[in-house]
């Protein structure tokens, strides 16, 4: 089977968890959305378990690892890259899933994806507090600061979702410039 068919199976899994949950949806209904037979996806997945693994992989974990282009290095040009692959990993789940929905079937997952979150967040964290070690007055200061522009970005993508609004990638710019220390760009 091909490397199509397993990413079909994992969108349509996704889809599902999204719109049903996770825990109500069976592996029949999942077989009821693919042209594929229940030993195909078998070949793939050796349980629904394995597949919810696979789904957090393709939407959580591999939209917020670092992309495999030179990232910058300087403060405040880093803060942006990192907004703009916020933005282009929440614009890139839509065609799944609407934000609030996805927002949920990362929190139903959140116990079964911490390990996969929180290494996201320190990955995160800790390259953005690199770049800010050279405009913050300690290197804790500088992992401190990266903790809050990368929570201050979630929170505003959250907020957004809730109201219905899409991402505003200028103000969320906008808003990292304000929290950023005046020297470091």
């Amino acid at each position: 089977m091909t490397t199509r068919a397993r990413d079909e199976i994992v969108e349509a899994a996704f889809r599902l968890f999204v719109e049903r949950g996770y825990e109500a949806t069976s592996l029949a209904r999942i077989l009821d959305t693919v042209p594929y037979s229940k030993g195909a996806v078998y070949h793939h997945f050796a349980s629904k378990e394995a597949l919810l693994d696979a789904v957090i992989e393709r939407f959580f974990s591999s939209l917020v690892n670092p992309s495999a282009s030179p990232r910058p290095t300087e403060p405040r040009a880093l803060a942006h890259r990192m907004v703009d692959d916020y933005v282009d990993a929440i614009d890139a789940v839509a065609p799944y899933a609407p934000p609030t929905a996805y927002y949920a079937f990362l929190t139903s997952v959140a116990p079964r994806a911490r390990a996969a979150l929180a290494a996201a967040h320190a990955a995160s964290a800790a390259e953005l507090a690199v770049a800010l070690d050279t405009v913050a007055v300690s290197t804790d200061a500088a992992l401190d600061l990266a903790r809050d522009l990368i929570a201050l970005v979630e929170g505003a993508g959250m907020l957004a979702a809730l109201r219905g609004d899409p991402l505003d990638r200028a103000a969320l710019h906008a808003a990292v410039d304000r929290a950023l220390p005046s020297t470091s760009g």
